[in-house]
Protein backbone atom coordinates (compact mmCIF):
# COMPACT_ATOMS: atom_id res chain seq x y z
CA UNK A 1 0.00 0.00 0.00
CA UNK A 2 1.45 3.96 -0.95
CA UNK A 3 1.43 5.98 2.14
CA UNK A 4 1.36 9.20 1.11
CA UNK A 5 4.31 11.30 2.26
CA UNK A 6 1.82 14.50 2.85
CA UNK A 7 -0.19 12.24 5.08
CA UNK A 8 2.73 11.31 7.02
CA UNK A 9 3.53 15.08 7.57
CA UNK A 10 -0.01 15.60 9.06
CA UNK A 11 0.48 12.72 11.42
CA UNK A 12 4.55 14.06 12.52
CA UNK A 13 2.92 17.97 13.31
CA UNK A 14 -0.43 15.54 15.27
CA UNK A 15 1.98 13.94 17.33
CA UNK A 16 4.15 16.85 18.10
CA UNK A 17 1.55 19.31 19.07
CA UNK A 18 0.24 16.72 21.34
CA UNK A 19 3.49 16.58 22.78
CA UNK A 20 4.77 12.67 21.99
CA UNK A 21 7.90 13.80 20.35
CA UNK A 22 9.72 13.16 22.98
CA UNK A 23 8.45 9.28 22.99
CA UNK A 24 11.05 6.92 22.51
CA UNK A 25 9.25 4.58 20.65
CA UNK A 26 7.23 7.44 18.65
CA UNK A 27 10.42 9.32 17.58
CA UNK A 28 12.06 5.85 16.50
CA UNK A 29 9.06 5.65 14.59
CA UNK A 30 8.93 8.61 12.51
CA UNK A 31 12.27 8.35 11.78
CA UNK A 32 11.67 5.28 10.15
CA UNK A 33 8.83 6.54 8.74
CA UNK A 34 10.37 9.26 7.07
CA UNK A 35 13.60 7.34 5.70
CA UNK A 36 11.23 5.09 4.41
CA UNK A 37 9.48 7.81 2.49
CA UNK A 38 12.59 9.04 1.02
CA UNK A 39 13.08 12.15 3.06
CA UNK A 40 16.39 11.89 4.97
CA UNK A 41 16.34 15.40 6.04
CA UNK A 42 13.46 14.95 7.96
CA UNK A 43 14.19 11.86 9.89
CA UNK A 44 17.75 13.54 10.99
CA UNK A 45 15.74 16.39 12.69
CA UNK A 46 13.83 13.52 14.23
CA UNK A 47 16.73 12.13 15.26
CA UNK A 48 18.66 15.07 17.24
CA UNK A 49 15.11 16.24 19.03
CA UNK A 50 15.49 12.59 20.53
CA UNK A 51 16.10 13.37 24.25
CA UNK A 52 17.38 10.04 25.44
CA UNK A 53 18.97 7.89 22.75
CA UNK A 54 19.45 4.24 22.27
CA UNK A 55 20.66 1.39 20.77
CA UNK A 56 17.30 1.04 18.95
CA UNK A 57 17.37 5.12 17.88
CA UNK A 58 21.20 4.99 16.52
CA UNK A 59 20.44 1.32 14.96
CA UNK A 60 17.27 3.03 13.14
CA UNK A 61 19.26 6.38 12.13
CA UNK A 62 22.26 4.32 10.40
CA UNK A 63 19.94 1.76 8.51
CA UNK A 64 18.27 5.04 6.99
CA UNK A 65 21.76 6.27 6.31
CA UNK A 66 22.69 2.95 4.85
CA UNK A 67 19.28 2.90 2.66
CA UNK A 68 20.30 6.40 1.16
CA UNK A 69 23.69 5.27 0.10
CA UNK A 70 25.34 7.37 2.78
CA UNK A 71 28.26 5.06 4.10
CA UNK A 72 31.00 6.70 5.47
CA UNK A 73 28.18 9.11 7.25
CA UNK A 74 26.74 5.90 8.74
CA UNK A 75 29.86 4.73 9.69
CA UNK A 76 30.60 7.83 11.38
CA UNK A 77 26.81 7.59 13.33
CA UNK A 78 28.22 4.37 14.36
CA UNK A 79 31.46 5.27 15.80
CA UNK A 80 29.73 7.92 17.62
CA UNK A 81 27.14 5.54 19.40
CA UNK A 82 30.01 3.56 20.43
CA UNK A 83 32.11 6.62 22.17
CA UNK A 84 28.40 6.98 23.89
CA UNK A 85 29.07 3.57 25.62
CA UNK A 86 25.73 2.54 23.89
CA UNK A 87 26.12 -0.99 23.30
CA UNK A 88 25.36 -2.60 19.28
CA UNK A 89 23.24 -5.26 18.83
CA UNK A 90 23.27 -8.08 16.18
CA UNK A 91 20.84 -5.41 14.05
CA UNK A 92 22.96 -2.51 14.52
CA UNK A 93 25.83 -4.76 12.96
CA UNK A 94 23.45 -5.49 10.25
CA UNK A 95 22.86 -1.68 9.44
CA UNK A 96 26.54 -1.39 9.62
CA UNK A 97 27.27 -4.23 6.74
CA UNK A 98 24.50 -3.02 5.04
CA UNK A 99 26.33 0.72 5.18
CA UNK A 100 29.47 -0.85 3.66
CA UNK A 101 27.38 -3.01 0.80
CA UNK A 102 25.83 -0.31 -0.48
CA UNK A 103 28.59 2.64 -0.46
CA UNK A 104 31.23 0.61 -1.97
CA UNK A 105 32.96 0.25 1.61
CA UNK A 106 34.40 -3.44 1.04
CA UNK A 107 37.41 -3.10 3.18
CA UNK A 108 35.61 -1.40 6.07
CA UNK A 109 33.06 -4.36 5.73
CA UNK A 110 35.23 -7.12 5.62
CA UNK A 111 36.94 -5.55 8.91
CA UNK A 112 33.55 -5.03 10.67
CA UNK A 113 32.32 -8.42 9.65
CA UNK A 114 35.85 -9.80 11.27
CA UNK A 115 36.14 -8.30 14.48
CA UNK A 116 32.58 -8.35 15.33
CA UNK A 117 33.12 -11.03 18.62
CA UNK A 118 35.79 -9.87 19.82
CA UNK A 119 35.15 -5.37 19.80
CA UNK A 120 31.32 -6.01 20.25
CA UNK A 121 30.44 -9.57 20.87
CA UNK A 122 28.19 -10.26 18.97
CA UNK A 123 28.31 -13.73 16.79
CA UNK A 124 27.86 -13.10 13.10
CA UNK A 125 24.70 -15.51 11.86
CA UNK A 126 23.93 -16.37 8.24
CA UNK A 127 22.39 -12.46 7.63
CA UNK A 128 25.35 -10.85 8.33
CA UNK A 129 27.24 -13.15 6.00
CA UNK A 130 24.44 -12.55 3.22
CA UNK A 131 25.38 -9.06 3.42
CA UNK A 132 29.35 -10.26 2.52
CA UNK A 133 27.76 -11.85 0.10
CA UNK A 134 26.31 -8.61 -1.47
CA UNK A 135 29.58 -6.67 -0.84
CA UNK A 136 31.53 -8.07 -2.45
CA UNK A 137 29.30 -9.42 -5.59
CA UNK A 138 28.29 -5.91 -5.79
CA UNK A 139 32.27 -4.75 -6.87
CA UNK A 140 33.28 -7.47 -8.82
CA UNK A 141 34.35 -10.42 -6.56
CA UNK A 142 31.60 -12.60 -7.57
CA UNK A 143 33.69 -15.74 -7.28
CA UNK A 144 34.77 -15.18 -3.76
CA UNK A 145 30.87 -14.11 -2.68
CA UNK A 146 29.69 -17.72 -5.16
CA UNK A 147 32.31 -19.40 -2.41
CA UNK A 148 30.98 -18.37 0.58
CA UNK A 149 27.16 -18.87 -0.35
CA UNK A 150 27.75 -21.96 -1.58
CA UNK A 151 28.94 -22.65 2.29
CA UNK A 152 25.76 -20.82 3.91
CA UNK A 153 22.91 -23.04 5.55
CA UNK A 154 19.55 -20.84 5.75
CA UNK A 155 16.22 -21.33 4.98
CA UNK A 156 14.10 -20.66 2.50
CA UNK A 157 13.36 -16.70 3.23
CA UNK A 158 17.12 -16.09 4.06
CA UNK A 159 17.86 -18.09 1.30
CA UNK A 160 16.06 -15.96 -0.95
CA UNK A 161 18.21 -12.53 0.24
CA UNK A 162 21.44 -14.32 -0.32
CA UNK A 163 21.00 -16.48 -3.47
CA UNK A 164 18.97 -13.07 -4.88
CA UNK A 165 21.78 -10.99 -4.13
CA UNK A 166 23.95 -13.33 -5.72
CA UNK A 167 21.68 -13.17 -9.14
CA UNK A 168 22.12 -9.47 -8.95
CA UNK A 169 25.93 -9.63 -9.03
CA UNK A 170 25.88 -12.05 -11.34
CA UNK A 171 23.60 -9.28 -13.88
CA UNK A 172 25.65 -6.22 -12.73
CA UNK A 173 29.32 -8.15 -13.93
CA UNK A 174 28.26 -10.26 -17.10
CA UNK A 175 28.59 -13.14 -15.04
CA UNK A 176 25.86 -15.63 -17.39
CA UNK A 177 27.21 -18.98 -14.95
CA UNK A 178 26.32 -16.97 -11.94
CA UNK A 179 23.01 -15.94 -13.48
CA UNK A 180 22.08 -19.58 -13.84
CA UNK A 181 23.00 -21.02 -10.29
CA UNK A 182 21.96 -18.38 -8.19
CA UNK A 183 18.53 -18.45 -10.53
CA UNK A 184 18.15 -22.72 -10.34
CA UNK A 185 18.77 -21.87 -6.58
CA UNK A 186 15.97 -20.08 -6.50
CA UNK A 187 13.62 -21.94 -8.33
CA UNK A 188 14.58 -25.31 -6.26
CA UNK A 189 13.98 -23.78 -3.41
CA UNK A 190 10.34 -21.83 -4.32
CA UNK A 191 11.61 -18.51 -3.63
CA UNK A 192 11.10 -15.54 -5.95
CA UNK A 193 10.24 -18.12 -8.71
CA UNK A 194 9.01 -15.73 -11.82
CA UNK A 195 11.60 -13.38 -11.22
CA UNK A 196 14.72 -16.51 -11.22
CA UNK A 197 12.67 -17.69 -14.32
CA UNK A 198 12.93 -14.63 -16.17
CA UNK A 199 16.98 -13.78 -15.10
CA UNK A 200 17.71 -17.55 -15.97
CA UNK A 201 15.97 -16.94 -19.53
CA UNK A 202 17.38 -13.61 -19.96
CA UNK A 203 20.55 -15.08 -19.19
CA UNK A 204 20.28 -17.92 -21.60
CA UNK A 205 19.64 -15.01 -24.48
CA UNK A 206 22.44 -13.38 -23.99
CA UNK A 207 24.27 -16.10 -24.68
CA UNK A 208 22.71 -16.78 -27.75
CA UNK A 209 20.53 -20.07 -26.06
CA UNK A 210 17.30 -18.19 -27.79
CA UNK A 211 15.42 -21.57 -27.90
CA UNK A 212 16.60 -22.81 -24.46
CA UNK A 213 15.26 -18.97 -23.48
CA UNK A 214 12.02 -19.52 -24.99
CA UNK A 215 11.35 -23.07 -23.87
CA UNK A 216 12.09 -21.90 -20.10
CA UNK A 217 9.31 -19.17 -20.94
CA UNK A 218 6.82 -21.89 -22.04
CA UNK A 219 7.68 -23.82 -18.67
CA UNK A 220 7.19 -20.94 -16.64
CA UNK A 221 3.95 -20.01 -17.87
CA UNK A 222 2.75 -23.45 -17.81
CA UNK A 223 3.83 -23.84 -14.39
CA UNK A 224 1.69 -20.09 -13.75
CA UNK A 225 4.56 -17.86 -12.73
CA UNK A 226 3.47 -14.94 -15.09
CA UNK A 227 5.76 -11.89 -14.68
CA UNK A 228 4.35 -9.07 -12.97
CA UNK A 229 3.31 -6.30 -14.86
CA UNK A 230 5.64 -3.46 -14.33
CA UNK A 231 3.78 -0.30 -12.57
CA UNK A 232 5.07 3.61 -11.03
CA UNK A 233 3.50 5.33 -9.12
CA UNK A 234 3.44 9.17 -8.30
CA UNK A 235 1.90 11.65 -6.32
CA UNK A 236 0.41 14.88 -7.48
CA UNK A 237 -1.51 17.13 -5.44
CA UNK A 238 -2.26 14.62 -2.72
CA UNK A 239 -3.47 12.22 -5.67
CA UNK A 240 -1.60 9.29 -6.95
CA UNK A 241 -1.38 8.38 -10.35
CA UNK A 242 -0.44 4.88 -11.51
CA UNK A 243 1.67 4.21 -14.67
CA UNK A 244 2.15 0.42 -16.78
CA UNK A 245 4.93 -0.31 -19.22
CA UNK A 246 3.79 0.76 -22.61
CA UNK A 247 0.28 2.21 -21.41
CA UNK A 248 -0.41 5.08 -23.52
CA UNK A 249 -4.57 5.00 -22.34
CA UNK A 250 -4.09 8.17 -20.75
CA UNK A 251 -5.75 12.05 -21.31
CA UNK A 252 -2.43 13.12 -21.51
CA UNK A 253 -0.70 10.70 -23.31
CA UNK A 254 -0.07 12.43 -26.29
CA UNK A 255 1.79 15.19 -24.24
CA UNK A 256 3.69 12.34 -22.14
CA UNK A 257 5.33 11.31 -25.44
CA UNK A 258 5.93 14.49 -26.61
CA UNK A 259 7.98 15.25 -23.10
CA UNK A 260 10.15 12.56 -23.49
CA UNK A 261 10.81 12.77 -27.11
CA UNK A 262 12.47 16.49 -26.10
CA UNK A 263 14.58 14.78 -23.24
CA UNK A 264 15.75 11.94 -25.07
CA UNK A 265 16.80 14.87 -27.85
CA UNK A 266 18.44 17.07 -25.30
CA UNK A 267 19.82 13.27 -23.57
CA UNK A 268 21.23 11.90 -26.98
CA UNK A 269 23.01 15.60 -27.01
CA UNK A 270 25.06 14.99 -24.00
CA UNK A 271 26.12 11.75 -25.46
CA UNK A 272 23.62 9.43 -24.11
CA UNK A 273 24.02 6.39 -26.01
CA UNK A 274 20.80 4.84 -24.80
CA UNK A 275 19.21 0.94 -24.98
CA UNK A 276 21.68 -0.26 -27.97
CA UNK A 277 24.90 0.20 -25.68
CA UNK A 278 23.16 -1.46 -22.93
CA UNK A 279 20.70 -4.21 -24.02
CA UNK A 280 23.04 -7.36 -24.87
CA UNK A 281 24.17 -7.32 -20.57
CA UNK A 282 21.23 -7.24 -18.60
CA UNK A 283 18.21 -4.41 -19.60
CA UNK A 284 15.94 -5.57 -21.84
CA UNK A 285 16.03 -8.54 -23.86
CA UNK A 286 14.03 -8.21 -27.32
CA UNK A 287 14.94 -9.25 -30.61
CA UNK A 288 14.09 -6.09 -32.31
CA UNK A 289 15.91 -3.61 -34.26
CA UNK A 290 17.48 -0.72 -32.51
CA UNK A 291 15.12 1.87 -33.34
CA UNK A 292 12.44 -0.42 -31.95
CA UNK A 293 14.28 -1.23 -28.82
CA UNK A 294 14.46 2.70 -27.99
CA UNK A 295 10.68 2.92 -28.58
CA UNK A 296 10.14 0.27 -26.30
CA UNK A 297 12.43 1.68 -23.29
CA UNK A 298 11.18 4.89 -23.70
CA UNK A 299 7.82 3.43 -22.57
CA UNK A 300 8.69 2.40 -19.56
CA UNK A 301 6.48 2.94 -16.31
CA UNK A 302 8.96 4.80 -14.43
CA UNK A 303 10.10 7.56 -17.66
CA UNK A 304 5.75 7.62 -17.95
CA UNK A 305 5.69 8.96 -14.38
CA UNK A 306 8.58 11.21 -14.53
CA UNK A 307 7.29 12.89 -17.59
CA UNK A 308 4.03 13.01 -15.71
CA UNK A 309 5.79 14.43 -12.56
CA UNK A 310 8.13 16.87 -14.75
CA UNK A 311 5.12 18.23 -16.01
CA UNK A 312 2.66 18.86 -13.29
CA UNK A 313 4.83 19.24 -10.24
CA UNK A 314 6.33 22.71 -9.20
CA UNK A 315 9.56 23.77 -10.82
CA UNK A 316 12.47 22.54 -8.30
CA UNK A 317 10.20 20.04 -6.22
CA UNK A 318 11.79 16.57 -5.72
CA UNK A 319 10.57 13.94 -8.14
CA UNK A 320 9.55 11.03 -5.93
CA UNK A 321 8.63 8.04 -8.03
CA UNK A 322 7.85 3.95 -6.44
CA UNK A 323 8.38 1.20 -8.75
CA UNK A 324 6.91 -2.54 -7.99
CA UNK A 325 9.75 -3.89 -9.98
CA UNK A 326 13.52 -3.65 -10.30
CA UNK A 327 14.38 -0.41 -12.57
CA UNK A 328 16.04 -1.27 -15.85
CA UNK A 329 19.94 -0.06 -16.59
CA UNK A 330 19.57 2.19 -19.49
CA UNK A 331 16.87 4.25 -17.31
CA UNK A 332 18.71 4.37 -14.67
CA UNK A 333 21.80 6.06 -16.65
CA UNK A 334 18.39 8.08 -18.02
CA UNK A 335 17.51 9.36 -15.28
CA UNK A 336 20.89 10.23 -14.07
CA UNK A 337 20.68 12.55 -17.38
CA UNK A 338 17.64 13.80 -17.09
CA UNK A 339 18.19 15.06 -13.27
CA UNK A 340 20.81 17.55 -14.57
CA UNK A 341 19.02 18.73 -17.40
CA UNK A 342 15.70 19.53 -15.67
CA UNK A 343 18.12 20.54 -12.34
CA UNK A 344 15.87 18.36 -10.20
CA UNK A 345 15.75 15.58 -7.48
CA UNK A 346 14.72 12.61 -8.66
CA UNK A 347 14.06 9.62 -5.86
CA UNK A 348 13.06 6.07 -7.04
CA UNK A 349 12.04 3.30 -4.42
CA UNK A 350 11.19 -0.02 -4.85
CA UNK A 351 7.20 0.02 -3.31
CA UNK A 352 7.71 -3.92 -1.85
CA UNK A 353 10.97 -3.86 -0.19
CA UNK A 354 10.90 -0.25 0.48
CA UNK A 355 14.09 0.30 -0.59
CA UNK A 356 15.53 3.09 -2.01
CA UNK A 357 16.46 2.61 -5.89
CA UNK A 358 18.46 5.47 -6.67
CA UNK A 359 18.74 9.08 -5.93
CA UNK A 360 20.03 11.43 -8.34
CA UNK A 361 20.49 15.50 -7.88
CA UNK A 362 21.31 17.75 -10.87
CA UNK A 363 22.89 14.68 -12.49
CA UNK A 364 24.80 12.79 -9.90
CA UNK A 365 24.23 10.17 -8.53
CA UNK A 366 23.67 10.99 -4.63
CA UNK A 367 22.72 7.34 -3.28
CA UNK A 368 21.52 4.24 -5.26
CA UNK A 369 20.68 0.17 -4.29
CA UNK A 370 20.07 -1.67 -6.84
CA UNK A 371 18.90 -1.04 -10.67
CA UNK A 372 18.52 -4.04 -12.47
CA UNK A 373 21.97 -5.14 -10.61
CA UNK A 374 23.33 -1.50 -11.14
CA UNK A 375 24.55 -1.46 -7.22
CA UNK A 376 25.07 1.27 -5.23
CA UNK A 377 28.25 1.99 -8.02
CA UNK A 378 26.63 3.47 -10.85
CA UNK A 379 28.73 6.36 -12.44
CA UNK A 380 27.90 9.92 -11.81
CA UNK A 381 29.86 10.52 -8.66
CA UNK A 382 27.89 12.52 -6.03
CA UNK A 383 27.68 12.79 -2.38
CA UNK A 384 27.44 9.00 -0.72
CA UNK A 385 26.42 6.86 -3.02
CA UNK A 386 29.83 5.14 -3.44
CA UNK A 387 32.30 5.11 -6.25
CA UNK A 388 32.62 1.98 -8.22
CA UNK A 389 35.50 0.29 -6.43
CA UNK A 390 36.91 -0.60 -2.84
CA UNK A 391 37.50 2.89 -1.13
CA UNK A 392 40.75 3.25 0.48
CA UNK A 393 40.61 3.22 4.41
CA UNK A 394 40.00 6.63 6.08
CA UNK A 395 42.72 8.29 8.55
CA UNK A 396 40.52 6.92 11.42
CA UNK A 397 39.98 3.41 10.51
CA UNK A 398 43.16 1.61 9.88
CA UNK A 399 42.83 -1.50 8.14
CA UNK A 400 43.09 -4.55 10.10
CA UNK A 401 46.08 -7.23 10.15
CA UNK A 402 44.06 -9.83 8.82
CA UNK A 403 40.98 -10.28 7.42
CA UNK A 404 39.95 -13.77 7.88
CA UNK A 405 36.48 -14.94 8.17
CA UNK A 406 35.72 -18.52 9.92
CA UNK A 407 32.20 -19.97 9.02
CA UNK A 408 30.91 -22.83 9.52
CA UNK A 409 34.57 -25.08 9.67
CA UNK A 410 36.24 -23.20 6.67
CA UNK A 411 38.28 -20.04 6.71
CA UNK A 412 38.20 -17.28 4.12
CA UNK A 413 40.95 -14.84 3.63
CA UNK A 414 39.57 -12.05 1.83
CA UNK A 415 41.67 -8.77 1.50
CA UNK A 416 41.77 -5.97 0.40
Amino acid sequence: MLLYLWSREFLNANITHGGYETNHVVATSLLDMYAKCGSLSCAEKIFLRISRHSVISYTSMIMAKAKHGLGEAALQLFDEMVAKRIRPNYVTLLAVLHSCSHSGLVAEGLGYVNSMVEKYGVVPDPRHYTCVVDMLGRFGRVDEAYEMAKTIEVGAEQGALLWGALLSAGRLHGRVDIVCHASKRLIESNQQVTSAYVALSNAYAVAGGWEDSESLRLEMRRGGNVKERACSWIEIKDSVYAFHAGDLSCDESGEIVRFMKDLEKRMKERGHRGSSSMMTSSSVFVDVDEEAKEEIVSLHCERLALAFGLIHLPEGSTIRIMNNLRMCRDCHEAFKLISGIVEREIVVRDVNSNKLVARWRTGALVAAREASGVGAAVGGGGGGGGGGGDRAYSSARAPPESLNIAFRGRSYRLTD
